[in-house]
C-alpha cells in the first residue's frame, strides 16, 4: 500500500459527506421549526405532545411515500426523516416532562403520546396509500 492510498483510506466518501450535510441542514430546519412551535405553544406537555404527534404524522406520510412509491432518494430520506423530523420531535423532553408531571399524569402522557403517534403514522400511511387528504 502506497502512502497515497493509505491517506485516502481515512478520508470520508463523497456519499457520507453528502449524507452528513443533509442530516445537518435538515436538523437545523427541524430545530428552528421546533423553536417556532415552542414560541406558539408553551414548552410543556401539550407542546411536546403536539410536535411528537405532528412529527409522527409527517414521518408516516414521508416514509410510506418513500417505501411504497420510491419517490425519494436515500439522501432525501436522511434530510427529511433524520434531519428535519428527527430534530423537530423530541423523545427526551417527553420523558423528562412526563417524569416531572408525576406518576399518574406522566404515565397517562406517555400512553396518550404513543397512541396518538401510532395513529398519526397510520393516518399518514393512509394519506399516501389512498391519496385522500
Amino acid at each position: 500500500m502506497s502512502s497515497g492510498s493509505l491517506h485516502t483510506a481515512f478520508l470520508p466518501s463523497v456519499e457520507s459527506c453528502v449524507a452528513f450535510a443533509a442530516v445537518a441542514i435538515g436538523g437545523f430546519i427541524g430545530a428552528v421549526l421546533r423553536y417556532l412551535v415552542d414560541t406558539g405553544i408553551v414548552f410543556t406537555l401539550p407542546g411536546t405532545l403536539f410536535v411528537n404527534t405532528t412529527g409522527c404524522f409527517f414521518l408516516g406520510i414521508f416514509m410510506y411515500e418513500s417505501m411504497y412509491l420510491g419517490r425519494f432518494s436515500q439522501t432525501t430520506r436522511q434530510f427529511c426523516a433524520v434531519g428535519i423530523i428527527g430534530s423537530y420531535t423530541t423523545f427526551s423532553a417527553l420523558e423528562v416532562q412526563s417524569f416531572a408531571a408525576g406518576p399518574l399524569i406522566g404515565v397517562l402522557n406517555l400512553v396518550v403520546t404513543l397512541l396518538l403517534g401510532f395513529g398519526a403514522i397510520w393516518l399518514g400511511r393512509l394519506v399516501i396509500l389512498y391519496r385522500r387528504f
